[in-house]
């Protein structure tokens, strides 16, 4: 399992994850995205750049073992990554688990734009989609979990908080209804953003488990 960690965070944030895993007796990595933790990298991908480093990182697992299969676990930005990933049809992915990631890169900073300052996306993301195209190598628009889901074949638990004020709720209904997978959607009604496994652990990780013996184990 792959473990994906958000936006300003670490692997660190990620550890609580990896323990459910490995006490079930999966192999867990726990990678620090770009830009983040003891990782290089000028710019954050904000899961469009980090769906690359994710496959290098399923490289580096198949050079040890060529019969791997990994399932990708993300919360935040690390969710948003794990559907950006999905598109790109990895062999030796086997499901995804998806923790409150957001619709595209364009939406979440419109969103936190018009929610935090009341501003528009003209010109002001507009200007800096732009930057980010020139400096960091992607568009805020190219960087759709949407567009990706809509080519992803393989099983996807979605995840989000009732109450999240960051992402909002409304995203994972978008994204649930383009993803062209097999696919569950387990909402945290009280749960605020990235709190869906803290607000009720043993429910959260039934969920995962159960969705994965169903649906990822048996294909």
């Amino acid at each position: 399992t792959i473990l994906v960690h958000g936006y300003k965070s670490n692997n660190q944030s990620m550890m609580s994850y990896g323990k459910e895993y490995y006490q079930r007796g999966y192999n867990v990595l726990l990678p620090d995205n770009r830009a983040h933790g003891n990782s290089e990298g000028d710019y954050v991908g904000m899961g469009w750049l980090d769906k690359d480093d994710i496959s290098c990182w399923i490289d580096w697992i198949v050079k040890k073992d060529k019969e791997a299969k990994v399932i990708v676990h993300g919360v935040s930005m690390g969710g948003a990554t794990t559907m950006m990933l999905s598109g790109d049809d990895n062999e030796h992915v086997i499901g995804y688990i998806e923790d409150c990631g957001y619709t595209s890169v364009w939406d979440i900073f419109a969103s936190e734009l018009d929610k935090r300052f009341s501003l528009p996306t003209f010109p002001v993301l507009d200007i800096s989609n732009i930057v980010a195209s020139i400096k960091a190598g992607y568009s805020f628009k190219e960087a759709s979990s949407i567009n990706q889901l809509k080519k992803n074949q393989k099983p996807m638990l979605f995840i989000h908080g009732g109450k999240d004020d960051f992402v909002p709720t409304s995203m994972v209904y978008k994204l649930y209804d383009n993803a062209a997978c097999t696919k569950d959607i387990y909402i945290v009604k009280q749960a605020g953003h990235a709190e869906s496994k803290n607000y009720n652990p043993k429910e959260y990780w039934k969920h995962v488990f159960e969705f994965i013996d169903k649906n990822i184990l048996e294909q």
